[in-house]
C-alpha cells in the first residue's frame, strides 16, 4: 500500500441490518479510491446500536476511543445510539438513520467482496430488503430510532442479487429491521429470488413468525435444497400476558401451530428436528410483571419446540417506551432470578454453541 493511499476503518454493531448498511456504505468509499485497514484509517465508519443499555454503551465508548487514539482521522457516526453524548467531540460527523438511508439508496443494497466483511471471505451476502418500524412493541427502542419505513421493490432486488452471483456470492442472507412490514409480499420476493437468479442458498437473519405463512411453507417444498434449514424466529416469550404486554401481534397458540407447520414438511436434510429443520429464537427474560408462572410458560414452550439456538435477554428499559414505564412501577425482579431465568432458558436448548447476553 502506496503512503498516499486513502483508507478506512468500518466498524459495526448490533443487528444485521447496521452490518449490511455498514457493507453498502463501505462501498462507497471503495468506490471513491479508499481501501480498507485496520490500522491508521483516513475515516473511520462507526454504526452504532442501541437495541439494549449495553450495546449503547459499547457503541459510545468505541466512538471516544477511536477519537483518542486516531485524532487525525474523521469519524463518520452513524445508527441508533444517543449522539447527545458524543456530540461535542472533535473530527466527528454525525449521520442520522434518515440521512444514511438516503446515503445509501442509489446502492439498492448492493456491494461487493472488496469491503472485506466478516462475511465476504465465505461468498455470504446481506442483502437488506427492510428497513424501519412502527410496531412499536413495548420495550423496543427501534421505532424511535428507525421510524422510516423502506421496503427493496422486487425487481431491484433480483438485480441486486443477480450482481452479487456475478461477484462469487453463493449465498444471500436476507436481513431487515422488521420483515413483517416488507410492503412488496415477503413470499413472492424470494419465489422471485428463487425463479430469476442463481443464488445458491438463500437464508435468513432473523425472520418474524407472521411472516411464515401457507406460500412461504410452500417454498420450501418446492424449493427444498436452495432454501437454509436454519430458521431464526424471535418470539420473546412464552407468556401469553407478557406477549400481551410486549405489544406483540401473536399468541403462543400462533407459535406452536407455526413451529408444528414447518417440523411438518418434508426435507432431505439429516438432523435437526422435525422435518430436517433446526431453529434459533429470542427470549427476553425479566420483562415487568413477569412472574414465575409466566417464565415457566416460555421455558416449557422452548422446550416444546426444542431450539437449538437461543440469544437470552435480560430486559433492559430503554427511553420513551412504554415496558419503561411498566418497568418503574412494578416489583422488581431479583439479580438472581434473572441469572437463574436466563440460564434455564439456555439450558434447555439444543446441543449449539451459544451464549446468554449479560
Amino acid at each position: 500500500m502506496s503512503s498516499t493511499q486513502k483508507t478506512f476503518l468500518a466498524v459495526n454493531f448490533g443487528c444485521r441490518v447496521n452490518m449490511a448498511e455498514t457493507n453498502q456504505w463501505s462501498q462507497i468509499l471503495i468506490d471513491q479510491g479508499y481501501l480498507p485497514t485496520k490500522s491508521n484509517p483516513d475515516i473511520i465508519l462507526v454504526n452504532t446500536c442501541s437495541i439494549t443499555k449495553k450495546g449503547e454503551k459499547e457503541s459510545i465508548n468505541k466512538i471516544k476511543f477511536f477519537c483518542q487514539k486516531y485524532p487525525k482521522s474523521k469519524i463518520y457516526v452513524s445508527g441508533c445510539a444517543n449522539f447527545e453524548k458524543i456530540k461535542d467531540l472533535k473530527n466527528i460527523s454525525i449521520f442520522k438513520n434518515d440521512q444514511k438511508e438516503k446515503l445509501l439508496k442509489e446502492l439498492q443494497s448492493s456491494y461487493t467482496h472488496h469491503i472485506n466483511d466478516k462475511f465476504s471471505h465465505t461468498n455470504r451476502f446481506l442483502l437488506k430488503i427492510q428497513s424501519g418500524c412502527n410496531q412499536f412493541c413495548s420495550y423496543c427502542i427501534v421505532p424511535f430510532k428507525r421510524p422510516q419505513l423502506f421496503s427493496l421493490p422486487i425487481p431491484q432486488a433480483v438485480k441486486t442479487v443477480k450482481k452479487a452471483v456475478k461477484d462469487g456470492y453463493r449465498e444471500i442472507i436476507i436481513t431487515g429491521v422488521n420483515i413483517d412490514q416488507y410492503q412488496y409480499d415477503f413470499s413472492d420476493l424470494i419465489k422471485s429470488l428463487l425463479d430469476q437468479t442463481n443464488i445458491k442458498l438463500i437464508s435468513f437473519g432473523s425472520i418474524p413468525i407472521n411472516c411464515i405463512d401457507d406460500k412461504f411453507i410452500n417454498l420450501f417444498k418446492s424449493y427444498p435444497h436452495r432454501l437454509s434449514h436454519f430458521l431464526h424466529i424471535p418470539i420473546q416469550s412464552g407468556s401469553d400476558k407478557i406477549i400481551k404486554l410486549m405489544n406483540r401481534p401473536y399468541n403462543s397458540k400462533k407459535i406452536v401451530n407455526t413451529f408444528n407447520q414447518l417440523k411438518n414438511i418434508p426435507r432431505p436434510i439429516k438432523g435437526g428436528v422435525g422435518g430436517g429443520f433446526s431453529f434459533g429464537t429470542d427470549i427476553i427474560v425479566g420483562f415487568p410483571a413477569e412472574t414465575d408462572k409466566d417464565f415457566q410458560n416460555t421455558l416449557k414452550l422452548c422446550q416444546k419446540i426444542g431450539f437449538s439456538k437461543i440469544h437470552v435477554f435480560k430486559y433492559s428499559p430503554r427511553p420513551n417506551t412504554k415496558a419503561r414505564i411498566l418497568f418503574e412501577n412494578s416489583p422488581k425482579i431479583p439479580k438472581e432470578i434473572l441469572k437463574d431465568r436466563s440460564n434455564l432458558i439456555f439450558q434447555n436448548k439444543l446441543p449449539f454453541h451459544q451464549t446468554p447476553e449479560n
